[in-house]
């Protein structure tokens, strides 16, 4: 009688153990390789198995334990949870814009505390700054404000690049009124933010920077991420057309309106009146 070589299956893994892979802060369900289900791996020692943390870790002179919590406490601060594949999208994005992980130049941010979709890679002020100042072919920067004021802030703030590799330089305008927001800096600081945002987009154009951005293009990323995922009930009703939710038109408004009237005689055209004026 043939003895079974094979290992006795592993049991399901605990609420304590799958939360942990997900926040990558005590283990991880993946041995470093990838070959076999870990439960008891230490997520440092299964991060060791990625190059890039090989290499930033090195960079940074720390220890890999501390080099982990100190990722949890900047970086990764802002995500509830997290998985191998953000972990690496942070390292991967900071090696190439030559950015620090642990020193709040960039950052991960996530729509929600759930794991549906890719986490945005978000730079700083400092982070911005860093990038531009270290390019080689960086020749200085000039910034222009308007002298008309809106609520007390320059209608528009204009930032200018310049390279040493191009003969003319990258200038860009941003409007206060297009791009203000409502957050506690904006609240405090309209003036820098202003200038900030000047900043980022001229930089973006000037360098060719992509898949980096600021905060608040983010949160605009990932609401509008959220918003176009189809809900249970976006589904016309049986008997209906879909078109009926659809945005009309001025031209096909007049049409709806009309055949509203048609089929509803009395105060009609009052009501039309009031809705084409």
């Amino acid at each position: 009688m043939r003895e079974n070589s094979q290992p006795p299956a592993r049991g399901n893994a605990t609420p304590d153990e799958q939360g942990a892979e997900a926040r990558g802060a005590d283990t991880l369900n993946h041995d470093p390789t990838g070959t076999s289900p870990r439960a008891d791996v230490p997520a440092h020692v299964a991060a060791m198995g990625l190059p890039v943390f090989t290499r930033c870790a090195k960079r940074s002179g720390m220890s890999p334990d501390s080099f982990v919590q100190a990722l949890t406490q900047t970086s990764l601060s802002n995500l509830a949870m997290w998985t191998q594949a953000d972990l690496e999208t942070l390292l991967l994005s900071a090696e190439r814009h030559g950015l620090s992980p642990i020193g709040r130049e960039v950052f991960l941010l996530r729509e929600g505390d759930s794991l549906n979709g890719p986490a945005v890679v978000v730079l700083g002020v400092d982070g911005w700054s860093r990038v531009i100042n270290a390019h080689k072919e960086f020749a200085g920067m000039q910034f222009r404000e308007a002298h008309e004021l809106v609520d007390g802030v320059p209608a528009w703030m204009e930032c200018t690049l310049h390279r040493w590799d191009r003969r003319v330089p990258t200038r860009v305008r941003e409007y206060f009124n297009e791009v203000r927001g409502f957050s506690q800096p904006w609240l405090t600081h309209p003036r820098r933010m202003l200038r900030h945002k000047a900043l980022v987009q001229c930089a973006r154009l000037a360098f060719g920077l992509v898949d980096v951005y600021d905060h608040d293009e983010a949160q605009r990323i990932l609401k509008g991420k959220t918003s176009e995922a189809p809900s249970s009930d976006s589904r016309p009703a049986p008997g209906r057309s879909s078109r009926a939710s659809m945005p009309l038109g001025v031209d096909a408004l007049k049409a709806r309106l009309q055949n509203q009237a048609n089929s509803t005689p009395r105060n009609t055209s009052k009501q039309i009146g009031q809705v084409l004026i």
